[in-house]
């Protein structure tokens, strides 16, 4: 019976000590990468010398390890069932000993790529492969040479931690940010602009600079402007942290959490499971299942990171189960499918990305109250339907495999087994989930603040799945700092008259476009064109300041000038400008696709960006969102 089968792989995988204590999650990945083989008594498994591809795993049956010597072939071991062999050869890139059923067996081929990528997420297990190496070779000594064995006294520790980025770079971007405000800093107010709101401008300039040379993180540097502007006497502490009691930093405290809530319990990739099953299994079928199903998850977890961290192993296991080379046309569309579906949507959704929720933040209570959750997607919807369109044409055509291909139902089936029915974990984290989206769905007519319903959310998985460590180490605490500065910022930014300031400069920018639809694409152009230097988050963060409070005068919709920022910040042409994109490349080593591949569909989706822009300037028009 298959499911006979299912569960005799689930105790083997239990029964290898260095995958006995992977969640459920990471054994269910891994089934998926695993191809069974049945073996008949005296076939020769591997070859010594040969080079090594995979690990096996002995599920039933007997074999036996030889080397060859000038007298002939020495039996060195024997494996039998449960068992596990060729890790040797995976350290060395070649096979040491010839491996031989001596009985009818069946094993588990596991591809080295995908043993290296869980070592890569889970570095113990590399230290306990290691560990258990050079056990087996210490008892092989001994026993040759007839000493006794040893009993090891305590395990190996790895010292992991990462290495430091170069000291000079730091220093650097470290006393350029200091260097650029110290130089405005004794420049005359322009006019319109006093002297308290210009040296709040300029320690402002300092951060941007500190954001694009990066001499520490992020979040550090906006507790370093929030902190310039309280020593110089520019804010209060009250006004320069006021954003964390703002309804917007509850909201994405709450939101985060429950996105790693849906990580740690499997929710998500149970989610991703069912969505591929739904289509089918042909290439073009696992292709809309990533991409619709990405868009269907996206506003239940507001972080496109972890969302992406989640999809790209899958995708590309689903592109090794069809058998597609390595960047490949096929393997390529598949992964992109994933990237797409699970990132390229995020602001489509209020819930899909935490920094919509600063966006929020920055409108007027009325703008707050239109545009909840369902008055965000009315607005977004024409943007996100013409991505959408868009994406299907990059991904159906210009990235159409050369082969067709079908991938067997049972490796999917195996993983959903192995995850087995909803855990208690889950169902608590879909309790939470339906609170805060359909809360924020019908909050018009609850009447209720979001932060309450991103409270009570934030309650239900703290007390059923996030425990207090992990609500230490699985939140984006450096993200949430970050915006609570950032929030704070505009109120800082107002008691020195710097939004007015901004909004007389940009009326005077723009006066030759006299269309406020031209605005908003020009907006859109500026922005994308910062990315050059910029990177996405403080890009979003520093336009959003500057043109969502001067939108109204220019007659845009507050909503629609940060809508904008949003969306047209959050792309990428080269590499480095796409943090999705690199969680993306990275999870599969480069497997995947290539860099060249990259570029073109980055690209191609910067443009559709810029093209779904203009095409609902009619459309908020038609909403009184932009004036005629």
């Amino acid at each position: 019976m298959p499911d006979d089968h299912d569960d005799a792989l689930e105790r083997l995988l239990r029964l290898v000590p260095y995958f006995r204590d992977l969640d459920r999650v990471s054994l269910a990945r891994l089934a998926g990468a695993l191809e069974p083989i049945d073996v008949r008594a005296g076939t020769e498994i591997t070859r010594e010398g040969t080079e090594a591809h995979e690990l096996y795993l002995v599920e039933r049956g007997e074999l036996s390890a030889a080397v060859h010597s000038p007298d002939g072939a020495v039996e060195v071991g024997q494996v039998s069932a449960p068992g596990t062999f060729g890790e040797m050869g995976l350290l060395l890139s070649r096979r040491t000993a010839t491996v031989q059923a001596t009985t009818d067996a069946r094993v588990w081929r596991l591809p080295r790529e995908r043993f290296e990528q869980l070592v890569r997420e889970r570095p113990e297990i590399g230290l306990r492969v290691a560990t258990s190496l050079a056990d087996t070779l210490d008892r092989r000594q001994r026993a040759l040479v007839g000493a006794p064995q040893l009993v090891e006294a305590r395990p190996l520790v790895l010292d992991a931690r990462p290495r430091p980025r170069a000291v000079r770079s730091r220093v650097v971007g470290a006393l350029a940010a200091v260097a650029v405000p110290l130089a405005l800093w004794w420049i005359p107010p322009p006019a319109g602009l006093g002297a308290n709101g210009w040296h709040i401008f300029a320690v402002l300039i300092g951060a941007g600079v500190a954001w694009l040379l990066e001499p520490i993180p992020d979040f550090a540097v906006a507790l370093a402007m929030a902190g310039a502007w309280g020593v110089l006497g520019l804010a209060s502490v009250a006004q320069a942290f006021s954003g964390f009691t703002s309804s917007s930093w509850v909201l994405s405290l709450g939101a985060l959490a429950l996105a790693a809530a849906m990580v740690r319990s499997g929710l998500l990739f149970r989610a991703a499971l069912l969505l591929l099953r739904a289509f089918p299994a042909t290439h073009t079928g696992q292709l809309l299942a990533l991409l619709f199903g990405g868009v269907l998850l996206t506003p239940l977890v507001p972080q496109s990171v972890a969302r992406v961290a989640a999809i790209a192993p899958l995708a590309h296991e689903l592109s090794n189960a069809l058998g597609y080379a390595p960047r490949s046309k096929g393997s390529a569309s598949l992964a992109f499918a994933g990237l797409i579906g699970y990132w390229y949507f995020s602001s489509v959704f209020l819930t899909g990305l935490a920094t919509n929720f600063f966006v929020v933040g920055l409108l007027s209570a009325d703008d707050q109250r239109r545009f909840g959750w369902l008055g965000w997607l009315a607005a977004a919807a024409p943007v996100g339907i013409a991505c959408l369109v868009g994406a299907l044409v990059v991904l159906l055509v210009m990235l159409r495999p050369e082969t067709r291909a079908e991938v067997s139902a049972v490796t999917v089936r195996r993983q959903a087994r192995i995850l087995g029915p909803l855990s208690r974990q889950e169902r608590v984290v879909i309790l939470g989930l339906a609170v805060l989206v359909i809360g924020l769905a019908v909050q018009p007519l609850l009447q209720i603040d979001a932060a309450w319903l991103a409270i009570a959310a934030l309650v239900i998985v703290t007390a059923g799945v996030i425990d207090r460590e992990r609500f230490r180490s699985s939140l984006d605490w450096g993200f949430l700092i970050f915006l609570g500065v950032l929030l704070g910022s505009g109120a800082v930014l107002q008691s020195g008259g710097v939004d007015k300031w901004i909004s007389t400069l940009l009326l005077e920018a723009t006066a030759a476009l006299r269309s406020p639809g031209l605005l908003v694409i020009a907006f859109a152009v500026l922005v994308m064109l910062s990315r050059i230097v910029l990177p996405s988050r403080p890009a979003m963060v520093l336009l959003s300041l500057a043109l969502v409070p001067a939108a109204p005068s220019l007659g845009i919709s507050a909503w629609v000038a940060g809508f904008v920022v949003l969306i047209a910040a959050n792309v990428w042409v080269l590499p480095y400008q796409g943090l999705e994109y690199l969680i993306a490349r990275d999870a599969t080593r480069g497997e995947a696709f290539d860099d060249r591949q990259g570029t073109q569909v980055g690209a191609a989706l910067t443009a559709i960006r810029l093209v779904a822009i203009a095409l609902a300037v009619p459309f908020w028009q038609a909403m009184g969102l932009i004036g005629g």
